[in-house]
């Protein structure tokens, strides 16, 4: 533990550079004319800035340099898949930002997306020569940048989710010896809880697509890396775990468009954070689901260390039902 507490420095540096970059970035989203224009399912008053994700890289980037030139913080350079799909994924969200994409135009930058950290950056050493394996990652990875994204539709929500469920990917490899970036891991905490604090509601600047693809491009880099020196279903199941909120959201979005017969692809008010805001709020909102990642971390990191697969599964399953519930319940909850 001692060799990785160190690392510790980077959350707080890059909160740092989040807090300073933000208002720069908010600025320069201004007057590049980066905003979210008002519409009928955006209930902000008046046009926002986006680039936050620009900010959100720039901390991410910043944070572990500063730890090392400040603190002698030994941080090696990212993997180049990681580099390489790290900045795809910013620039497929600042393209969809500026001039929204076409839903098979934006699939495919995913998919790059995926296959360059699934190639030459955080996935474990068996997936890249196993052909089933590795598609199966890209899929993982698509499917968890889609989550992030489809998350995105409230302030506060994903740069509140991020902070925690990075603080779930720490506890994996401080208890456990999980094969976590941890520069990665304490970045993404303080990058994102900089940023948070004026993206919480009501928010002075948005993620954009640019910001949801990037965190969730973090999130899938944490996740492939955990299970690189050791895949089992308890471990597994323990990823599922820690990142239930997102990939509950987007099962729950696409299962009640698909009953009421609507596209997938075309966006609403129909998220569980909507449904939610009408009961508890917006600042309710935020704490409900920064509550359910806690919970998520603090389950994962039981799991990594269950050494029964039978036990994994039925904690995972238990957990699940727990989700199927509550995801009824929000669907009687009317939207108009």
């Amino acid at each position: 533990m001692s060799e990785t507490l160190p690392f510790l420095l980077v959350a707080p540096l890059s909160f740092g550079v989040a807090l300073l970059l933000t208002p720069l970035v908010r600025a320069l989203a201004r007057r590049t004319d980066y905003l979210d224009h008002p519409d009928e399912r955006k209930p902000h008053p008046e046009p926002t800035p986006l680039l936050g994700g620009v900010a959100v890289f720039g901390a991410l980037v910043l944070g572990p340099i500063l730890a090392r030139a400040i603190g002698g913080t030994p941080i090696a350079l990212p993997a180049s898949g990681v580099l390489l799909g790290g900045v795809l994924s910013l620039v497929l969200g600042l393209v969809d930002d500026r001039r929204p994409m076409r839903p098979l135009g934006k699939l495919i930058g995913q998919i790059a997306v995926a296959v360059s950290l699934v190639a030459w950056g955080g996935a474990p050493h068996f997936v890249p020569g196993h052909p089933l394996f590795a598609a199966a990652a890209v899929v993982a990875v698509v499917a968890l940048l889609n989550a992030v994204n489809f998350l995105d539709a409230m302030d506060g929500i994903v740069s509140a989710l991020t902070p925690v469920t990075g603080l779930g990917f720490v506890a994996l490899a401080l208890l456990h010896g999980a094969d976590v970036d941890l520069a990665l891991a304490w970045g993404a905490v303080g990058a994102a809880a900089g940023f948070l604090v004026y993206n919480a509601p009501p928010a002075r600047i948005f993620l954009g697509d640019a910001g949801s693809h990037l965190l969730g491009f973090v999130l899938a880099t944490l996740a492939l890396q955990a299970l690189d020196s050791s895949f089992t279903w308890p471990h597994l199941a323990a990823l599922l775990v820690l990142l239930a909120y997102p990939l509950f959201d987007v099962i729950f979005v696409i299962v009640t468009r698909l009953s009421s017969g609507r596209p997938i692809h075309v966006g609403g008010v129909d998220h569980t954070t909507h449904r939610l805001g009408r009961i508890c709020g917006r600042w309710g909102t935020v704490a409900v689901i920064a509550a359910a990642a806690a919970l998520s971390a603090g389950l994962g990191a039981w799991l990594w260390g269950v050494k029964s697969d039978s036990t994994a599964i039925l904690a995972v399953s238990i957990f699940g039902l727990g989700y199927a519930v509550f995801g009824t319940w929000l669907g009687r909850n009317r939207l108009t």
